[in-house]
């Protein structure tokens, strides 16, 4: 049985109770998910949403929610009820990694609130968004347009059917599979909604697995299991493989949470970590086998809950879903971006959600090994110890010697000279055992190894052991990182670079998520904010931040003057005079904030040398 239940927080049923519902009420009938008793799935909604998100696409730069509710303009509310439950099927499948639930709901009540519809989220339908099936990835979330295109035109082929031809297609795994099939031809895209929609529909014979890849996958590893050379659809593989393993095992199986099968069709776990060079092999049993006072490297579990609150991104998913992958595979993460964007805070809730407690820091031009991995510095007495620098603060207790494994945030990373103040840390992370020119305060050899094999260790004052799953998340300004240091090719393939921008579509609704955020709710001047924002970003992009610092000035006294000069002006540093004049004449005619041009341009003439600017 494909079906699956069970997980630590709960348990899948309701996903399971929501399918069926959708099945019953809306694909064998026309009624609802949502709205009980109304005729919400029916051929002329279906045909109408079709017609304007299909085949009248809209192909402009715009985001896909911008699209959508250009698209839906002048349709009825049953089109728009249909649109919802249309998305709530998609959102169906998505764990919380991959899509959290405020996120559903927002986006579902975002459409809503599109022509004044409400609905009861507490109802037990919603519940069935809570927990998801599987995880899908960012090509899910990127590839929307498509995946929602897919959706449409198989629910609109399933019900050019007469009903008993419906039911018999939903009794049938070969005639279902044959719909999705002919309908995924027409999209041209290998969306991961066909093998979401065959499980929903059929969870007893397709596997609840929305990778493409993972599926050929499993089939390649359990091979041997397909005796029958006639079977070569994946599908059908996937089958024939579960039946025979749970056969072997007496119990019911999944490939995603029974060890031994995981195992095996993944080969190593997905830690992204590299085994040992060569030469740590002849220590490969002093690494294994440790003395009883041996101390566990502490671990990471990379497999958590995406942590969204406090946090306000556009395309906030596929941001996660970036950090969430390059993490688990290994990657050290540098998010970059123009100022006041979130970074530094995007970097603590980062560690927040896999339950790190990080070491922050600000990188400087004189930083050196010194600073990072550490050297001698004299006691009261006079005499020289070696005192462990950022780095290696991270990975053992100073007090205890005791392994630890506090990530390392490092703000402004290209301040730094990297490759000198990085030094031989490149090494260790290679997995090369490295000893430093200095001694502990009982003249042993300071040592510097990756953990590699090794699970625990004795502790001692003069070896420190860099665990696998250890981590550097830094941000980088975009704004002046061409007039700081460079980083060499070497330093750079060791993370993974994260754009963190700004959004690209700024609006009062996205104003107000912010000052949820700050806790600002009664703020009076939201859509004035957002002209400005929008104003300020056609001259220097600045992040939430920095608007954030203007609500709070004018919280209360609606003085925008001030707060432009506090804030935003200085950060004009580098453009041309004439720009910024521009800048101020449109503040004044495009926003309904009272401004003080001549306050303004009296900071500007003093803040700039610009003497000659009126």
């Amino acid at each position: 049985m494909a079906i699956y239940y069970e997980v630590k927080k709960g348990d899948r049923k309701a996903v399971y109770d929501a399918a069926e519902k959708w099945k019953e009420n809306c694909l064998l009938n026309d009624g609802s998910l949502i709205w009980d008793g109304e005729p919400i799935w029916t051929a002329h909604n279906i045909s109408r949403f079709i017609n304007i998100f299909i085949e009248s696409p809209d192909e402009s730069g715009d985001s896909f929610d911008d699209k959508l509710r250009k698209q839906l303009e002048n349709e009825s509310e049953d089109t728009y009820k249909f649109v919802i439950e249309l998305l709530f099927i998609y959102y169906i499948y998505p764990v919380r990694s991959s899509t959290s639930y405020e996120t559903k709901m927002r986006k579902l009540e975002m459409i809503a609130s599109w022509k004044d519809i409400d609905f009861d989220r507490s109802l037990p339908i919603f519940q069935g968004l809570e927990q998801g099936l599987g995880s899908t990835g960012t090509f899910f979330n990127t590839s929307k347009y498509f995946e929602v295109s897919f959706l449409v035109l198989v629910v609109e082929s399933l019900k050019s059917n007469q009903l008993d031809e419906r039911k018999e297609i939903f009794s049938d795994e070969m005639k279902l599979k044959a719909v999705v099939d002919n309908e995924r031809q027409k999209v041209g895209k290998r969306v991961q909604m066909q093998n979401i929609i065959l499980h929903l529909l059929l969870p007893n014979y397709f596997e609840r697995i929305a990778s493409w890849g993972h599926k050929n996958k499993i089939v390649k590893a359990f091979s041997n299991l397909i005796t029958d050379d006639s079977i070569d659809d994946t599908d059908g593989q996937l089958y024939v493989i579960r039946e025979k393993l749970e056969n072997k095992y007496q119990a019911e199986i999944d490939f995603y949470h029974t060890p031994s099968i995981e195992g095996k069709w993944r080969g190593t776990k997905e830690t992204g970590e590299k085994r040992p060079k060569d030469n740590r092999k002849a220590n490969k049993t002093e690494d294994v086998i440790q003395p009883a006072t041996d101390k566990t490297i502490p671990t990471v579990n990379f497999n958590v809950d995406r942590l969204e609150d406090g946090l306000v991104f556009e395309n906030l998913d596929i941001l996660l879903d970036q950090v969430m992958t390059a993490i688990r595979k290994g990657k050290h993460i540098i998010l970059t971006g123009p100022p006041g964007t979130g970074k530094s805070k995007l970097a603590s809730k980062i560690c927040e959600m896999y339950d790190i407690q990080p070491i922050m820091v600000t990188a400087a031009s004189n930083w050196s090994t010194y600073e990072t991995i550490g050297g001698y510095r004299p006691d009261r007495e006079g005499n020289l110890y070696f005192d462990d620098g950022i780095f290696l603060r991270c990975v053992k207790d100073k007090e205890t010697n005791q392994p630890d494994n506090k990530w390392l945030i490092i703000d402004e990373i290209n301040r730094a000279d990297i490759d000198k103040a990085f030094g031989s840390l490149f090494s260790v992370l290679t997995g090369d055992e490295v000893t430093l020119p200095f001694e502990s305060k009982r003249g042993k050899s300071i040592i510097m190894k990756h953990q590699g094999l090794m699970t625990s260790l004795e502790p001692d004052d003069h070896t420190y052991i860099i665990p696998n799953d250890w981590r550097i998340i830094a941000t980088m300004n975009t704004i002046d990182k061409a007039s700081l240091y460079e980083m060499s090719y070497a330093f750079m393939r060791r993370f993974a670079f994260i754009p963190v921008g700004i959004p690209n579509h700024i609006t009062a609704d996205l104003i107000e998520q912010y000052l949820k955020v700050w806790e600002m709710e009664t703020y009076p001047n939201v859509d004035t904010l957002a002209v400005i924002w929008k104003l300020i970003n056609n001259y220097r992009k600045i992040g939430p931040a920095i608007v954030e610092d203007i609500a709070r000035h004018t919280q209360d006294n609606d003085d925008f003057t001030s707060a432009i000069i506090l804030y935003v002006l200085p950060q004009f540093e580098g453009l041309p005079v004439h720009r910024i004049k521009e800048f101020i004449n449109r503040l004044n005619g495009e926003t309904e904030a009272v401004i003080d041009q001549n306050h303004l341009l009296d900071f500007v003439n003093d803040f700039f040398d610009a003497g000659g600017f009126e």
